[in-house]
């Protein structure tokens, strides 16, 4: 079930509006671009996801840019009105990615990339090219959450005290000497596994062996495997959205993010408040320039996850590249186009992106499945079915399963997922309770494997 409606009640309107608003994301019709504008490469994403993917593309043809994607899938049928061209590639190195855009026959302007596994790929591409890019070192540098680490706290900013382990007996030294609990991820960046929290020994053990095996799978970087043990940390996690040109860096946006270790770092969701006064915290926006200079970044979008703790920010990470959903909810809140200045700044003509800085916030939150089971009955509630297609505060609400779909909220975080929803309020209370109101209208009846049905009850999500 995929239920998605405008957004442009007048006194509650969109941002930067378009002229026509048909349900999203089942706008059929893409509208001509009148005049052709710049030629992009896009590498990978043949079979993204349209939920989280088609408002990207959307931005780009609205703002006259072509896009010729170089994948080995074929573009999905709802990609393909916003592409002028699809080239096969198997291989998806950085030679015969290079070759293969090198070889078409009108000159790209610039390349692009949304996903992770192909983005140092993209990177080198542009370098060989001699066009803008975020620079390969510094793409292959942000996958390496170990030399991350290493050349952020070179360059003065504070970061969670971590080692790297190979095996069992180095990750319970690391643990004895930092103190429990710790936080284990895998030194590679591995989509889909979140960080494990081990509170003790006993799950240190556990931790390590589910973890060991993610970074094993995801040891594409030579010899680069191991799984990072850094100390917990308290305090709000943010990530900060940063577009850098030609080595300059721009704060555009902070997002907030909701994170449950139970045991697993699961995100449970995010939100973007234009009138953050975070974004006038110098110490946020010097730990995010002085982040990228370190990885040596140049030219595109990066998020710097940071917690901040009492002693001021920590920079946990550096993402390169933009997140489907945080890039829409930046767009709800501030009417920024990230995908489209991201471009811009890859074909050599930045601009500058001046956020609206009113009363505006968007959120989403990852529903997530009450008990393990099979999905027997599903119920949007009379409350919230009122809401469905009327109501401009709720932007999307998409639900993955249907009755007889098995969900296993198991530690992992992910497989208990049963879908999402975005939201938008004047401020960030509002958003919470809209949140809290849809969470409550939603149930989700299960049968547990032994055949026995516990009491319909509301789905989880971010609070």
């Amino acid at each position: 079930m995929n239920l998605a409606f405008p957004y442009s009640d007048a006194d509650d309107a969109e941002p930067v509006p378009t002229p026509v608003r048909r349900p999203w994301p089942h706008r059929r019709t893409v509208r001509a671009v009148p005049e052709a504008g710049p030629l992009v490469a896009m590498i990978g994403g043949g079979q993204a996801d349209r939920t989280g993917r088609e408002h990207l593309f959307r931005r780009l043809h609205e703002a006259g840019i072509r896009v010729v994607a170089f994948d080995r899938s074929a573009p999905a049928a709802w990609q393909r009105p916003y592409l002028v061209g699809h080239k096969w590639v198997p291989g998806m190195t950085a030679a015969t990615l290079t070759a293969a855009v090198a070889a078409h026959p009108e000159p790209v302007n610039g390349v692009i990339c949304w996903e992770d596994r192909h983005f140092a790929a993209a990177a080198a591409v542009a370098d060989r090219l001699r066009l803008p890019g975020y620079g390969r070192t510094a793409a292959t540098a942000s996958r390496d959450r170990a030399v991350t680490r290493t050349l952020v706290e070179a360059s003065g900013c504070a970061v969670p005290r971590s080692a790297l382990a190979v095996d069992l007996g180095e990750a319970e030294e690391a643990a004895q000497a930092l103190g429990y609990p710790v936080v284990l991820k895998p030194r590679l960046k591995t989509t889909g596994f979140p960080a494990r929290l081990a509170e003790d020994h006993g799950r240190l053990i556990t931790g390590f062996a589910a973890t060991a095996g993610a970074a094993s799978a995801s040891a594409t970087l030579g010899s680069r495997r191991g799984v990072l043990v850094e100390q917990h940390l308290d305090g709000q996690e943010i990530v900060a959205i940063c577009l850098t040109a030609g080595g300059v860096t721009q704060l555009v946006s902070i997002v907030r993010t909701m994170v449950d270790f139970t045991p697993s770092a699961a995100d449970l969701g995010h939100l973007v408040d234009a009138a953050d006064p975070l974004l006038d915290d110098q110490t946020i926006r010097h730990a995010a320039n002085v982040s990228l200079r370190a990885l040596g970044v140049q030219d595109g979008a990066s998020q710097v996850s940071m917690r901040l703790t009492p002693a001021g920010p920590c920079v946990m990470a550096v993402n390169a590249g933009l997140h489907d959903l945080v890039t829409r909810l930046v767009y709800l809140a501030t009417g920024a186009d990230l995908a489209t200045a991201e471009t811009m700044i890859a074909c050599g003509a930045p601009s500058t992106v001046t956020p609206q800085r009113h009363h505006r916030v968007a959120a989403v939150t990852y529903l997530s499945a009450p008990a393990p089971g099979k999905v027997s009955r599903l119920e949007l509630g009379a409350q919230l079915s009122d809401q469905v297609g009327r109501a401009a505060w709720l932007e999307r609400l998409v639900l993955d399963v249907a009755p007889g779909s098995a969900v296993d909220p198991s530690p992992d975080g992910h497989t208990a997922r049963i879908g999402l929803a975005v939201v938008t309020g004047r401020n960030r209370r509002e958003c919470h309770e809209r949140l809290d109101r849809l969470r409550r209208a939603l149930k989700v009846t299960v049968v547990a494997a032994d055949g026995s049905a516990p009491p319909a009850m509301s789905v989880s999500g971010s609070r």
